[in-house]
């Protein structure tokens, strides 16, 4: 991993050298050379209990085990995918190990199919999720990872699940842009932040659903934008954080061919655009890291009575005192799910919504490769159809991930997986660069701290299909 290098953005995919690693006999090997990483001492390492428990939600929107959706109505429906444990995992693992031996597109035979079923409730070849526990001190058996994220795809709200029409509508990228998803990742911190982040995790989609159902008209961008935020403050208004601790929120939101991007404390979604034409990656959004330092942030801190401290070194933080221990600490972002204490210092729950139209960004793309003059409408269409190469995926990921693996190099990864024909399965990629960034903990810190990983992604956008003759 240590020799896996990426062009920058926007230039040709590396295809031989992406194609010969991640399929290569050392990538193969990554896995378990990484045992040091990993688990420093894992041979009395038993099999993840119940504190390193990713998620025992549902494959199915609406049948969540939690029982907080048991004595209420369940807005939502469409496949649900949870991230389960790369390594600590063994039944993960082992699948993980197989699928690793294939390519995207080949054929299974029924044995592999039986051991790589336990893979479903994570992903397919075009959405999916992982995660991997940290390591903060202590005992391997000690350790809990923080990391809540999802994928649900198609994301049907409402009346949609009762109408076959608006289903189809909704789960149909190829054609006409017109998906719903919901993808997201949930990074929690201090003291119980695993409790506000499962919360959230499983209670989000549910709010998000009903306030999406009640907008007229259906599907305002405006009114969007106002539910996601409305969800944000409610989920942060009801969730277990009496104590103490607190969760980030990335999420990405797909309605027909608008994308929001929602962002509060420091994970980060982005949006990727993949030419085939020239096997180009190019990165369109990303959200901002949500740190004190920030003017308009520390600003607003600063106005509630909090402080910011500034170290020379290191992340900027808003000063409070711990409620358990009554020492002062810091929170090294300035928004935040829970996080109640600091709160009071103009800590906020309310995200920054990006809107991004699907059908514009083609068009502009489309437009500037064409250069056919607007009023020749039909010169322009016969062209968008012919030249439409364009695929759009999106992507969340905790800061576990992000600090040792950059966005362009998570985007390049996922491309190759998607969209090259000697690509690896998507969960093969995203297995594999949680372990590059497992490798870069490893070397900056020498062993004695790794942070949670988790990673989602969705494919968004497949090119028009031209119209049969």
């Amino acid at each position: 991993l240590a020799h896996l290098r990426f062009q920058e953005t926007t230039k040709r995919l590396p295809r031989a050298m992406l194609s010969s690693f991640l399929r290569s006999s050392a990538s193969r090997r990554t896995s378990t050379s990484l045992a040091g990483v990993l688990a420093f001492s894992i041979s009395a390492r038993p099999a993840a209990s119940s504190t390193t428990t990713i998620m025992e939600g549902p494959s199915k929107g609406g049948s969540s085990k939690s029982s907080s959706h048991n004595n209420q109505q369940c807005h939502y429906s469409g496949r649900v995918f949870y991230p389960q444990d790369v390594y600590y995992d063994p039944n993960v693992k082992e699948a993980l190990t197989r699928l690793r031996q294939r390519k995207r597109d080949d054929d299974l035979e029924a044995a592999d199919l039986e051991k790589l079923k336990i893979l479903n409730d994570s992903g397919d070849k075009t959405a999916a999720t992982l995660t991997l526990i940290g390591y903060k001190g202590g005992t391997l058996d000690s350790q809990i990872n923080q990391d809540r994220a999802m994928v649900i795809t198609p994301y049907h709200v409402g009346k949609e699940n009762d109408d076959p029409a608006g289903r189809r509508n909704h789960h149909d990228k190829k054609r006409n842009s017109s998906s719903s998803q919901l993808l997201g990742v949930f990074d929690g911190h201090a003291r119980l932040g695993e409790q506000v982040s499962q919360y959230a995790v499983q209670e989000l989609p549910n709010v998000l659903a009903k306030k999406l159902d009640n907008i007229e008209p259906k599907d305002d961008p405006q009114q969007v934008k106002k539910a996601i935020i409305d969800t944000f403050i409610e989920i942060d208004r009801t969730c277990p954080a009496e104590v103490s601790g607190g969760c980030t929120a990335s999420v990405v939101l797909q309605r027909g061919s608008k994308l929001y991007v929602a962002n509060a404390g420091d994970s980060r979604s982005f949006l990727v655009v993949y030419r085939s034409s020239t096997e180009s990656v190019e990165i369109i959004y990303i959200s901002r890291e949500d740190k004190p330092h920030l003017a308009d942030e520390r600003a607003r801190v600063e106005k509630s009575g909090g402080q910011v401290f500034l170290p020379p070194l290191g992340t900027s933080r808003v000063l409070y005192t711990d409620p358990d221990s009554g020492l002062q600490s810091g929170l090294a972002m300035s928004r935040s799910i829970g996080d109640w204490e600091v709160g009071r210092f103009g800590v906020i729950p309310d995200p920054i919504v990006e809107v991004i139209d699907v059908d514009q960004v083609v068009d502009n793309l489309l437009s500037r490769d064409c250069q056919i003059p607007e009023e020749d409408e039909a010169m322009n269409a016969a062209c968008f159809v012919s030249s439409d190469d364009i695929h759009i995926f999106a992507v969340s990921a905790t800061d576990g991930l992000i600090d040792f693996a950059s966005p362009e190099v998570i985007s390049q990864a996922v491309a190759f997986s998607l969209y090259h024909k000697d690509g690896p399965h998507l969960l093969s990629a995203l297995e594999q660069l949680i372990y590059l960034s497992a490798s870069g903990w490893e070397k900056a810190k020498q062993g004695r701290y790794r942070d949670d990983i988790a990673v989602s992604v969705a494919e968004i956008r497949a090119p028009r299909q031209p119209p049969r003759q």
